[in-house]
């Protein structure tokens, strides 16, 4: 371990609990604004270090609260995560790591921050990536997956470009509806991976879900304080053992 990656391990771990509380107290009260009392205290790589742990120990918690269950009841990966693994290992994590944190990101916390420029770039990735596509896809033989990166990296090139007309203007009223909209953004998204466990008792799909329904508000809360950058590489680091837990499911399926 060189010297660099031991002094942020050390960074990480002191700023864990001051991070935790910032992040606690955001949810108890969230807000689009960041005031001087609301700064972070460390750089944004330690800042996102800790981020990334404590959503890793929210899942973790829940996994052993579930655990008692898991050996009474028969839970395996959803129909759309077994379709996922079906594919080869490349598609996998191309899917699991890249292309799904990048869309979802863009699409529950995108327009976070609420300014004209974010939710007009969001609109225009998102209509981009889900109207063209399948248009694309009827007229070339190309992988779904390949026409989506394609796209994707086109929708963020233009996210890009409309940096410039960013004046940090918010949709009228939004600072005073942000919370409503930041716990709810939350909860939509777990609430739309429910269906990545398939569990004969709800209690062990309810339990799945429950962490992505923290996380959401671990990455929103990076989006305000880290940028959208930032909060696309941690749900992207957050899916990397989800990745690997699906290419040994799709293993184990196929008896290697």
């Amino acid at each position: 371990m060189n010297h660099r990656t031991k002094f942020a391990i050390q960074d990480a771990w002191q700023a864990s609990a001051p991070v935790a509380r910032k992040f606690l107290r955001f949810v108890r009260k969230p807000s689009v604004s960041i005031g001087s009392e609301d700064q972070l205290p460390s750089s944004k790589p330690v800042i996102g270090i800790v981020l990334f742990a404590l959503s890793l120990v929210i899942s973790a918690a829940f996994a052993i609260a579930a655990l008692p269950l898991m050996l009474f009841v028969e839970a395996e990966p959803g129909s759309q995560l077994q379709k996922v693994s079906a594919q080869s290992i490349p598609s996998v994590v191309l899917a699991v790591v890249i292309l799904g944190p990048l869309i979802e990101e863009i699409m529950f916390r995108g327009w976070l921050s609420g300014t004209w420029r974010a939710v007009i770039a969001s609109a225009l990735f998102l209509a981009l990536v889900f109207g063209i596509a399948p248009l694309i896809d009827k007229h070339l033989s190309v992988s779904a997956a390949i026409i989506q990166l394609g796209l994707v990296i086109i929708g963020s090139a233009g996210f890009a470009l409309l940096a410039p007309i960013d004046t940090g203007r918010r949709l009228p009223r939004f600072e005073r509806l942000f919370p409503y909209i930041f716990w709810a953004q939350g909860i939509v998204f777990g609430a739309l991976h429910f269906q990545n466990v398939s569990a004969s008792s709800p209690m062990v799909a309810g339990l799945a879900t429950l962490p992505l329904v923290i996380c959401g508000w671990i990455w929103g809360f990076a989006r305000i304080n880290l940028g959208l950058s930032g909060a696309v590489l941690l749900h992207a680091a957050y899916n990397v053992p989800a990745a690997a837990a699906l290419v040994a499911f799709s293993l184990l399926q196929n008896g290697w």
